[in-house]
């Protein structure tokens, strides 16, 4: 899911910027009695901006060629299915969140497996790739990437479950090809991923499969 420019951004709260904010705008209510005009909000708006911007290259560009060296594995472990690989891309505790995943979450490398094995079973044709360009974190390692999914559920579907001692639930393949978009929220430690976010429309992806009426 990846693309490979480092000149996206999008900016995120600063707490200290968003505290003084929030001091202006008590000082503000305090004296007028009013709500700051959108003149006052855009400035305040322009210093979180610029607050957040303060060491952003030197940050991110030293990161460049790490960047470019993992999301090129990833990329090469989805396509490829290769389970192996995308292990060694992940930290041990790494913490996954999906909406498949129906409330609960992935909590290590091996659940993680687990979950994704359920992906490529339900449908080996899968394939991804990237939409945009990285929006990189203002704050913090954060990555977020647009991806784009396709492929055809030919597979068995198993329900991923925390409890794998419980009888699994399944569904059986109808034939049907779906193209979904979403985008992935990822953090890093250590030079692997820790922290996965996989967001996209639930709804959307199991009317597309037949699983919706």
């Amino acid at each position: 899911h990846t693309s490979h420019h480092y000149t996206t951004i999008r900016p995120r709260k600063n707490p200290k910027l968003e505290k003084e904010r929030n001091l202006r705008m008590s000082a503000t209510a305090s004296t007028t009695d009013t709500p700051p005009t959108l003149e006052q909000q855009d400035s305040l708006s322009l210093d979180q901006l610029k607050g957040g911007l303060q060491g952003f290259s030197e940050r991110w560009l030293p990161r460049a060629d790490e960047l470019h060296s993992f999301f090129e594995r990833w990329d090469q472990a989805w396509n490829t299915h290769d389970l192996d690989l995308l292990e060694t891309l992940v930290a041990e505790d790494i913490v996954c969140e999906d909406p498949a995943m129906f409330g609960q979450r992935v909590e290590s490398r091996a659940e993680l497996r687990a979950f994704i094995e359920t992906l490529f079973d339900a449908f080996p044709d899968v394939h991804f790739e990237d939409t945009g360009a990285f929006y990189l974190a203002l704050e913090g390692n954060g990555v977020a990437l647009p991806w784009r999914m396709t492929g055809t559920f030919t597979g068995e579907m198993a329900v991923w479950s925390k409890n794998p001692g419980s009888e699994a639930s399944t569904t059986a393949p109808t034939g049907r090809s779906f193209d979904l978009e979403g985008v992935d929220l990822n953090e890093f430690r250590d030079g692997l991923l820790c922290n996965y976010s996989i967001v996209y429309d639930l709804l959307g992806f199991s009317a597309q499969i037949g699983l919706m009426g």
